[in-house]
C-alpha cells in the first residue's frame, strides 16, 4: 500500500529542506498536527501540502504522537481539528500557531497557555452568509430557526441580527444537553422555518443528524446544514468549507506570516461551497437554484459589501 499523499509531500519537502540546508540556506518549517485516522484531516493537510511545497519543509504528526521537540523547532505550528488545537494550547509554544477546522465554540473554550501569536480558520459560517443564502435559495421562507447548546448561544443573537436586516423572523430554543435536543426543535419549529443548524458537537452528532432531519422534515422546516454530509442526509441547503479549500486557505496564512506579516485574527473561511438536495427541496414544493450560482453569488455580494 503507497503512502498517502500528505507523506509523500512531507518526505518530499524535508528532502528539499536537506538540499536547501547542504547550501547554506535556512529552510522555514511547518509542523501540522492532524488526526490520521480522520479522511477530512487527511484531506485538508494534502491540500496544505500540495500548497506549500516545496518552498517550505513540513513536518506532519499525528495527535497521539506529537513531537515536543519538533514543535519547538517550529517556525508556524497548524493545527487541524479540535483535539489538536486542545493540545497545542496546553503547551507553551514559542512559534505562531494556526487552527484549522475548527468549530468557533472550541476556540472559546480552550485554555491557552503564554506564548506567541495565535490565529483560527473557523468552520463556523458568518451569519450573515447563510442568512444571504436563505434569501437567495428559498426566497419564500419568511423564519429561520436555530437550536443552540451551552457553547452556541451566541449564534442565536448573530443569527438574529442578520435575519432581521433582511426582513426575516429568527425562532430560538436552547437545549443543554442531546436528552432535550427534541423537545427544542419542536418548541423553534412550532411554526415551519429554516432550521440553521450550527457546529455544536454535543448537540449535533452523527448520532443525532437522522432524528433532527427526520424531525424538522415532519414539522415542514427544510434544514440549513454545516457541511456537504448534512446535504447527503436530507438537509435542503448546505454552506459549508471544504477540507481542501480549508488546507488552501491555511496555505495562504501560513505564507503570508512566514514572510513577516502579522498573524490575522480569527475568522470564517472566505473560500466557501453551497451544496443542494434537490430531491429534499422538490418535497417542499421548491426549486432550487444551481449550487455554483449559489456560491458565486454570495461572493459576489460579500465583494461588494467589503
Amino acid at each position: 500500500m503507497g503512502w498517502p499523499a500528505w507523506r509523500r509531500r512531507t518526505l518530499g519537502a524535508l528532502l528539499f529542506a536537506c538540499a536547501l540546508l547542504a547550501t547554506g540556506v535556512a529552510a522555514a518549517q511547518v509542523v501540522v498536527i492532524a488526526d490520521p485516522s480522520s479522511p477530512s484531516h487527511n484531506e485538508a493537510v494534502d491540500s496544505l501540502a500540495a500548497a506549500l511545497a516545496p518552498e517550505l519543509a513540513i513536518q506532519v504528526q499525528s495527535v497521539a504522537e506529537a513531537d515536543a521537540r519538533a514543535l519547538a523547532d517550529a517556525r508556524l505550528v497548524v493545527t487541524v481539528g479540535s483535539a489538536a488545537a486542545r493540545m497545542s494550547a496546553a503547551q507553551q509554544i514559542a512559534a505562531p500557531v494556526l487552527h484549522v477546522l475548527l468549530p468557533r465554540s472550541t476556540l472559546e473554550a480552550l485554555e491557552r497557555q503564554p506564548g506567541a501569536p495565535w490565529s483560527a480558520l473557523l468552520l463556523d459560517q458568518p451569519a450573515e452568509r447563510q442568512v444571504a443564502l436563505i434569501r437567495l435559495a428559498l426566497p419564500r421562507q419568511t423564519r429561520v430557526a436555530i437550536v443552540t447548546g451551552p457553547d452556541t448561544h451566541s449564534r442565536a443573537i448573530e443569527l438574529g441580527a442578520a435575519a432581521a436586516h433582511r426582513g426575516l423572523e429568527t425562532h430560538v430554543a436552547a437545549a443543554d444537553e442531546i436528552g432535550a435536543l427534541y423537545a427544542a426543535l419542536r418548541a423553534a419549529l412550532a411554526q415551519p422555518a429554516v432550521l440553521v443548524i450550527p457546529p455544536d458537537s454535543q448537540l449535533f452528532t452523527s448520532q443525532t443528524v437522522h432524528q433532527v432531519l427526520l424531525t424538522a422534515f415532519r414539522l415542514r422546516s427544510p434544514v440549513l446544514g454545516y457541511s456537504a454530509a448534512y446535504v447527503r442526509a436530507g438537509a435542503v441547503l448546505g454552506l459549508y468549507t471544504t477540507p481542501t479549500q480549508a488546507g488552501r486557505e491555511a496555505a495562504s496564512v501560513v505564507r503570508r506570516v512566514l514572510a513577516g506579516a502579522p498573524m490575522p485574527a480569527p475568522g470564517p473561511h472566505q473560500l466557501f461551497e453551497v451544496g443542494i438536495n434537490p430531491t429534499v427541496a422538490r418535497s417542499f414544493g421548491v426549486t432550487l437554484p444551481d449550487a455554483q450560482w449559489l456560491a458565486d453569488t454570495l461572493q459576489a455580494q460579500e465583494r461588494v459589501a467589503q
